[in-house]
């Protein structure tokens, strides 16, 4: 058993790779903890990194390296207002020294993502390097104000690579949802607790992606992703 790690802090995510755990704590700040499982009966804290922000899923992209998606933190002295969804790579080489080498952060306070709150929807294609992750873009706000203008609402996939980071590839658009008063789906005001996307899940395919909704499916070249070049409906 590994005590007192972080107190006064709450666990929002940990991963568990062969003999080695990362554990993401957050209250203002978001410390990664490694912790090194070798001996079973005595596991022990490596190396602990503080950031802003905190991540809600982590996954390895290979032995040294942890991408994760959360949410950015504005810092406000005894607490933090959370803020866009942020995408990062961590090179846990060295479990003493972790390192955030990349960030990544989409839209403003309000934008929410379900692959911040269900793994299912984080697809990652190991053999190409390509991240899909459902999105829900809102823009303006500060500080503990939503963003008020919704600008994309669909499926955003990024290009990985340890060195070079995160590389926009593009985003399949799906149409947006209605906010108005009274109006259905996502909204520029998620909660980073309850955070949802209208799409919800994707998959690669060969050259393809396969943005999933409720009520659709869009089909979309990797080389052309904004126009997809099929739509099929799965409510009448």
């Amino acid at each position: 058993m590994v005590d007192q790690l972080a107190p006064g802090e709450d666990i929002r995510s940990a991963r568990f790779y062969g003999d080695v755990g990362f554990v993401v704590a957050f209250k203002k700040t978001d410390p990664l903890y490694t912790i090194d499982f070798s001996d079973p009966e005595a596991p022990r804290v490596r190396g602990e990194l503080k950031i802003p922000g905190f991540s809600t899923y982590m996954h390895m992209i290979d032995e040294g390296h942890v991408m994760s998606i959360g949410y950015d933190a504005d810092d406000q002295g005894d607490f933090a207002w959370f803020q866009g969804i942020l995408l990062q790579i961590f090179d846990v080489t060295d479990l003493d020294a972790p390192k955030l080498t990349h960030k990544e952060v989409i839209g403003t306070r309000g934008s929410a993502s379900d692959a911040a709150t269900n793994h299912l929807a984080f697809n990652y294609f190991t053999q190409r390097g390509l991240l899909g992750i459902p999105m829900v873009i809102c823009e303006g706000g500060s500080g503990g104000d939503f963003g008020d203008t919704m600008t994309f609402s669909g499926l955003l996939v990024y290009k990985v690579d340890t060195g070079a980071g995160f590389t926009s590839v593009g985003g399949v658009p799906h149409p947006l949802p209605d906010v108005s008063e009274g109006g259905s789906g996502p909204s520029c005001r998620s909660w980073w607790s309850n955070a949802t996307s209208f799409v919800n899940r994707s998959v690669f395919m060969e050259d393809h992606v396969y943005s999933v909704s409720e009520d659709e499916i869009r089909v979309a070249n990797i080389s052309d992703l904004a126009t997809p070049e099929a739509v099929v409906p799965l409510v009448p």
